[in-house]
């Protein structure tokens, strides 16, 4: 039995990018369509979801709009990495500001919890395959 670990290699950019960015359109599109749901999947109490619901289709847009911005770009031999740039600042704030409202109780329970992780990962992922991109 080899116990060696396996070298670890990143997927190609291209289709990292277009992942990153198809996987983004998806959570736009799921927070979109039903905010409160999506927020109380989160964490959030009934009553916070549907006051805010609104605030969550303005982050559900935005990410659309990186999303589509990317998968464009890419898709006209354009430049993706402002975009995937954007979306990776987009989700640094994210896990910044999921960590404070977990700190003060706003939000409780595991779901809340992986998204501090998860938004780091996608950040670091972001900024990585944006750097790895060669455009000319």
């Amino acid at each position: 039995m080899n116990l060696r670990p396996r070298p670890f290699s990143l997927p190609d950019a291209d289709p990292m990018a277009r992942q990153l960015a198809l996987g983004r359109a998806g959570f736009a599109a799921a927070f979109l369509a039903a905010p409160v749901p999506a927020l109380r999947s989160l964490g959030a109490d009934t009553a916070t979801a549907q006051r805010v619901s609104w605030l969550t289709r303005m982050m559900a847009v935005r990410d659309g709009a990186i999303a589509v911005g990317a998968l464009v770009a890419d898709r006209r031999g354009g430049d993706p990495r402002p975009w995937l740039v954007a979306g990776a600042v987009s989700d640094a704030v994210d896990a910044v500001v999921f960590a404070e409202a977990l700190k003060q109780g706003r939000l409780k329970g595991i779901a809340p919890t992986m998204v501090v992780p998860g938004a780091v990962v996608a950040a670091g992922l972001g900024f990585v395959t944006a750097a790895r991109l060669r455009r000319g």
